[in-house]
């Protein structure tokens, strides 16, 4: 149905980092553009934006770094018009990697930011093509 596929559009995508950055990358740029009209059609949708990193780097470093990657997607959606009160972020450091391995891919699947619905989402309205 078609809140389902507009929950997925909030949800599924993460915004992944380069190492030790937490600009968004221009690879980056059109999942969050995705969210603009979801956020748009449904203005009483609420957000939390959770950033991670690798294990790379002090638990102090990365926990700070976490939560730049959330406020750096933060400021993305909110300079297309989304109303920053409807965006929480986090950062959770490198407390919750998807991949536990030692190796560069497994990395950079950790170095991003995860999107979650916070309120609002019960009736989701598909935007307008």
């Amino acid at each position: 149905d078609g809140a389902g596929a507009v929950g997925f559009t909030l949800n599924a995508k993460i915004v992944y980092y380069d190492f030790d950055h937490d600009e968004i990358r221009d690879d980056q740029k059109a999942s969050l553009d995705a969210k603009v009209p979801v956020l748009q059609a449904n203005p009483l949708l609420m957000i939390r934006i959770a950033g991670h990193t690798d294990e790379r780097g002090s638990d102090e470093y990365n926990l700070a770094l976490s939560q730049r990657r959330a406020a750096s997607a933060k400021r993305y959606l909110v300079s297309r018009g989304i109303a920053a009160d409807r965006i929480e972020t986090v950062g959770f450091g490198e407390e919750r990697p998807v991949d536990v391995s030692n190796t560069e891919d497994a990395w950079a699947k950790n170095r991003r930011a995860e999107f979650e619905i916070t309120a609002g989402g019960e009736s989701l309205k598909v935007p307008p093509r």
